[in-house]
């Protein structure tokens, strides 16, 4: 929930659907009720009979020999820029202008080449950090990038994270929104869990069979009101309000009461000061499957009451099947689209009879009809029980936003301190914090090769062995680190903490086992042989998903993924929602599983060391990092709800901070390396994430151009455990706050002014930085809390 203060406007959107390479074809398009779905001619296997989906038209002049996720997503992107007269130069200082995008399964077309050519190379596309940097690097933004999957809500989710940026003055515009491919993968993981309908796609009806998977490419530029007038930007509408929630439930079933649903309306409407008399259209979830369209219904009406059967209700998945990331975004545009021309459009393939809950206000002619529109509602259900909702409001001028916040754009507003309350660490050979602790202080060289898994009977103390044993190692491996953090933070009552928490995690690579297990089998033996279990698993949400149901987290819950940044960057956005006041705590946790797939891969690409020939274990060393398993979770709070609850504040979240260089461009990520810790506050004390590879020596550079200001001490969490992508700098910052202290750095660091830190305390704080092959940089300012 986000409170009321300035105006964000949608300035600029792009859309690609089914029904048409533009916003304004595809409007036209459902407004006369047409429908989207056919065949799948671009999914890499034939669909099985009956059952169509939509498919995206063809763009002009494309290059099909680019991943097709990045070519239709960049169009999208460019779209929307070009709207909102930001295409040919940017309004804001570029630091300040981010994108933040919302996916289920990023880009699964990079992954279907690799299983069928078995050349790494064609990964290089694969990960979701890559697709953001090949579709969006030309942009000129430099500001905060990351991709949230909360599967089929994250396209809101990305709005609603772009919200808190917007808010408390840390960016002035974002690109957000959602995207999914139609891919193999997909299809054939719904199918497998009996969702994929024969039959047309027939929200709320009798008799109806489910959905039909299609994909979709929604995003929108999002800019402060005040901001945008000045440059005179004609806006589409106002995002007034957005609200989240989790179920507690289900990994793929929604709670049938639809309780967690309810809880993130209820809290939109709040957040944006309107009751369900001012909602005027709501763009339902509406999948078409029995038990989600079900539980949609019983939020719905408990949310609105008997105003329900009052407010017109459009399923824009009818027409265009279920966009997977991409919907919440899609229907969010064509929801802005109804309220600015005032229409409300038809719902296909459904008729008043068929209808199966008589409270629901469904339009089941053939074209739009006429309405005034003061504030629609959209509604965005995930797997895991993962809830978005926003509301869209015709564009408030400055002087009609009520309690507008001045800030120092600077600096944003921070106006509760936040510090980490618990800390959980799991990794080869140290599973616990005075596992960690051990380590951190032996003096003798680690061989990594020994510690890159972990042995999962270490694990049988921290979670429950019956329910994890279908758990992905992944998954396993954060419920254990979070365990750990729970204890460390003194919570006794897990349930009661979570029902006022949420949660952001972070992964590079999240369940790869699971995958690779399941993508092999439907390639070897068709789309009709895919296994639920390892579909539903490996979904890159399932830690968050099982991380509330576990715990109880009842809060936003939410999966940045695809970047080595993505623990840093869950943790600048949990800051900014606790010390903003939306928030009062967070859980934060990232993972990674080591697999021989990420071992290869990244071996290929010069990354990953030669594991027989046993590399230094140094940041700075050469030959790359040995990788391995692990996670780390952290307890955030505000400092007032620490007090309440007698917690101990361990340090504090002083300050964070994120760059974007075009990857590859070397000199350009110094710059935005050294940026970073500049605006984190260029303290004399630094933990790096390096491991040996080619990034190290981007990181070790813009060392030695901080050294030229002041000298500099360097810690390395590096060689103390092995290469763990996105769990890296968490680990850094669980050495830092379990000992008040920087790590050894292993080996040397080379450089006038640098030197190795051997462990001493440094009374101003200390920063960690990470940095990623797309082109992300984030870093986190810790101080010491008395």
């Amino acid at each position: 929930m986000c409170d009321v203060s300035e105006a964000i406007w949608i300035s600029g959107a792009g859309l690609i659907t089914p029904l048409g390479g533009d916003r304004q074809s595809t409007w036209e398009a459902i407004c006369a009720g047409r429908c989207g779905i056919g065949p799948l001619t671009a999914m890499e296997q034939d669909q099985l009979p009956g059952k169509e989906g939509g498919q995206v038209p063809p763009l002009h002049g494309d290059d099909k020999r680019e991943n097709r996720v990045i070519r239709y997503l960049r169009q999208a992107i460019e779209d929307a820029l070009h709207e909102a007269g930001a295409a040919a130069e940017l309004p804001y200082d570029p630091a300040r202008c981010g994108i933040i995008l919302g996916t289920t399964l990023h880009g699964m077309p990079a992954a279907a080449r690799f299983f069928r050519s078995d050349d790494p190379a064609d990964l290089q596309s694969f990960l979701a950090g890559a697709v953001l940097e090949g579709a969006a690097g030309d942009t000129g933004l430099t500001g905060f990038s990351a991709t949230t999957c909360s599967a089929c809500s994250s396209g809101l989710g990305s709005v609603a994270l772009a919200m808190t940026l917007l808010r408390n003055g840390e960016l002035d515009m974002v690109v957000a929104g959602g995207y999914d491919p139609i891919s193999e993968y997909a299809y054939a993981g719904f199918n497998s869990l009996r969702l994929v309908a024969e039959s047309p796609l027939r929200p709320f009806c009798e008799g109806r069979e489910g959905m039909k998977v299609s994909e979709g490419y929604g995003i929108v530029v999002l800019e402060r009101a005040g901001d945008a007038q000045r440059r005179s930007v004609q806006p589409l509408a106002e995002v007034r309000a957005f609200g989240e929630s989790a179920d507690v439930h289900h990994l793929t079933q929604p709670n049938p009461e639809g309780e967690g649903a309810s809880r993130a309306i209820v809290a939109a409407l709040e957040a944006a000061d309107l009751t369900v008399a001012d909602i005027g259209l709501i763009s339902a979830h509406a999948t078409g499957t029995p038990d989600n369209d079900s539980s949609e219904a019983a939020a719905l009406r408990d949310a609105f009451g008997g105003r329900l059967r009052d407010v017109p209700l459009v399923a824009f998945k009818s027409h265009l099947g279920h966009t997977l990331g991409g919907a919440g975004a899609v229907e969010l545009i064509l929801s802005a689209m109804a309220m600015r021309d005032g229409k409300v459009p038809p719902t296909a393939n459904v008729t008043p009879e068929a209808i199966a809950y008589d409270d629901l206000a469904i339009h089941t002619g053939t074209t739009a009809k006429d309405a005034s529109i003061a504030a629609t509602l959209n509604l965005s259900l995930g797997f895991g029980g993962a809830n978005t909702a926003v509301i869209l409001t015709p564009p408030r001028r400055d002087e009609e936003s009520p309690n507008v916040i001045t800030v120092d754009r600077t600096v944003g507003v921070n106006t509760r301190s936040v510090g980490v309350t618990g800390v959980g660490v799991v990794m080869g050979g140290a599973v616990g914090n005075d596992a960690f602790i051990e380590r951190l202080g032996c003096e003798t060289a680690l061989d990594l090769n020994t510690v890159s898994s972990v042995d999962r009977d270490a694990l049988a103390g921290l979670i429950h062995a019956r329910r994890a044993r279908r758990m992905s190692g992944y998954v396993q491996l954060s419920l254990a680190a979070t365990a750990v953090a729970l204890e460390h933070a003194g919570v006794d009552d897990v349930a009661a903490f979570g029902a006022e928490a949420g949660a952001i995690l972070g992964t590079v690579h999240g369940s790869t086992l699971y995958s690779t297990e399941y993508y092999q089998q439907i390639v070897a033996e068709g789309v009709g042989a895919a296994n639920p279990l390892l579909f539903a698993e490996g979904v890159p949400n399932a830690g968050a998903a099982h991380l509330s149901m576990t715990f109880g987290v009842k809060g936003a819950c939410q999966t940045i993924i695809g970047s080595r940044t993505a623990g840093l960057d869950a943790i600048r956005l949990a800051t900014a929602r606790i010390a903003t006041g939306a928030w009062d705590r967070a859980i934060i946790s990232t993972a990674e599983e080591d697999t021989p797939l990420i071992e290869r891969v990244y071996r290929h690409c010069n990354v990953g060391a030669e594991r027989d020939r046993a590399p230094a274990a140094a940041p700075f060393g050469q030959g790359g990092g040995v990788s391995g398993s692990g996670a780390v979770t952290l307890i955030l709070e505000s400092a007032e709800a620490a007090a309440k609850r007698g917690a101990q504040l361990h340090a504090r979240i002083d300050a964070t901070a994120s760059a974007w260089a075009t990857a590859g461009n070397a000199p350009r990520m110094v710059e935005k390396l050294d940026g970073v810790w500049q605006r984190l506050g260029d303290d004399e004390a630094l933990v790096t994430t390096a491991s040996g590879d080619d990034q190290a020596r981007i990181e070790q550079t813009a060392l030695k151009r901080a050294a030229h200001r002041k000298p500099r001490r360097v810690g390395g969490i590096y060689g103390h455990a092995p290469e763990m992508f996105s769990v890296m700098g968490m680990a850094a910052i669980a050495a830092i706050v379990l000992r008040q202290r920087l790590p050894r750095l292993c080996g040397e660091v080379d450089g006038n002014g640098l030197t190795a830190a051997e462990g001493i305390a440094d009374e101003k704080g200390a920063s960690v930085l990470a940095l990623d092959r797309s082109g992300a940089v984030a870093g986190v300012r810790l101080g010491w809390s008395t």
